[in-house]
């Protein structure tokens, strides 16, 4: 399949200090998965035979539990060129200045852009002001710093109390740390999960494509190649790939046939998708709790009359999007990450980005 990706992102565990509630990947203290550290470098190499990828992604569970291998990691990443980012809970920063020690580390290997997650489920496990520390520290290093917040319903997080530092209100407000927002999904937790309507209106109406699929691949710790990072990869064989342990990554990628629907969803979202395959079949049913593009998604591939439909009546505008996609390809360009409100390649400068997510928050309580 013709794929362009720009971000390759490495899960390199399952293993975490959190055992959030509706994890994704049900990442715990317990859970053992890994990828082999030697084969993390291999996979980093094989990954140069692909043009266009720019950003190697280190996260899990919890990437930092790999400890001086995360550091050799990041430079193997920089020796090619590539932005490494990594994504972490923060639990390492319990001060400012441990977080400043263990950052300058990676700094040094060359390291660009720090993600860190929280929200209510992610707190109950590691402390807000761990997470305020460790982004300090990567500001004042000079990385590109993102925080995600997870929503939902009654979600109790509070931004105010989160900024009311006020060295770290400071660089909010300069934008040189990002909030950005996404709905905490349900998988196999315990606790109920609702979204507001309003909330669910505002995601929709913030463009409902994915920059995802297609565009960023990612290895499983069971050392898949899949062609999505999203929340529920492992739930949808469709997007699995092939398997590292028997191919590259460049010839997993020349075998695997070309997927309409994958460029579909690339291009216009699942909704679409499932929009589309409701006009032929009114007994499909739409999901009900539909906030996250990635719950969509997982509806679509999960429904077999979805998947009959679509086989059966390929849509009308099926060579526009292919036509589409191809001239995509050959340009470069792609829906900006931002615009789905994931990524942290944007310019800094402003504090819009607070405010939308301090927005939405409030819309999902």
């Amino acid at each position: 399949m013709t794929i362009l990706p720009h971000t390759l992102s490495l899960i390199v565990t399952h293993k975490c200090t959190a055992a959030c509630d509706h994890c994704c990947f049900t990442c715990s203290p317990k859970q053992n998965a890994a990828i082999p550290v030697p084969n993390l470098f291999k996979y980093i190499e094989e990954s140069t035979a692909i043009a266009g990828l720019r950003v190697v992604v280190f996260t899990g569970g919890e990437c930092f539990l790999l400890g001086d291998q995360l550091d050799e990691l990041v430079g193997h990443a920089a020796k090619f060129k590539y932005i490494p980012r990594f994504v972490s809970n923060g639990y390492w920063a319990t001060s400012e200045q441990r977080a400043r020690k263990r950052i300058d580390k990676l700094v040094q290997r060359g390291l660009e852009e720090a993600n860190f997650s929280t929200g209510d489920m992610h707190s109950q496990y590691v402390p807000i002001e761990h997470v305020r520390n460790g982004a300090i520290a990567a500001a004042d290093a000079g990385l590109r710093v993102a925080i995600m917040v997870e929503l939902f319903k009654g979600s109790q997080f509070s931004f105010s109390s989160f900024i009311e530092h006020h060295r770290f209100n400071k660089y909010v407000e300069e934008g040189r740390i990002r909030f950005v927002t996404s709905p905490w999904m349900k998988f196999q937790g315990s606790s109920s999960l609702k979204y507001n309507r309003a909330y669910v209106d505002a995601i929709a109406s913030a463009g409902s494509s994915c920059p995802t699929v297609l565009r960023v691949l990612a290895i499983t710790p069971s050392e898949h190649l899949v062609a999505c990072c999203g929340l529920s990869l492992e739930y949808i064989p469709e997007l699995h790939l092939g398997d590292l342990r028997k191919d590259s990554i460049a010839k997993i990628l020349q075998q695997v046939p070309d997927d309409f629907i994958k460029i579909w969803i690339h291009l216009e979202g699942p909704r679409k998708v499932m929009q589309y395959a409701k006009c032929i079949d009114d007994s499909i049913d739409c999901v009900a709790n539909d906030a996250h593009i990635c719950e969509t998604c997982r509806a679509v591939y999960a429904n077999p009359k979805i998947r009959s439909v679509l086989k059966d009546n390929p849509p009308p505008f099926r060579d526009k999007l292919i036509l589409q996609y191809s001239r995509q390809l050959l340009t470069g360009s792609a829906p900006s990450l931002f615009d789905s409100l994931s990524s942290l390649d944007v310019k800094a400068g402003e504090d819009m980005y607070y405010r939308q997510a301090k927005e939405l928050l409030e819309l999902a309580r």
